[in-house]
């Protein structure tokens, strides 16, 4: 149960930053093209 738990909790922080970081790349793109 530890692994279970340990093993989603860092595919969410993973999916998390992963999503953040394309997100403020994204905006960091077209603030700088605007």
């Amino acid at each position: 149960m530890v692994t279970e738990i340990g093993f989603v909790s860092l595919l969410v922080a993973g999916l998390g930053g992963l999503a953040g970081g394309l997100l403020y790349l994204a905006v960091r793109i077209s603030r700088g093209r605007w």
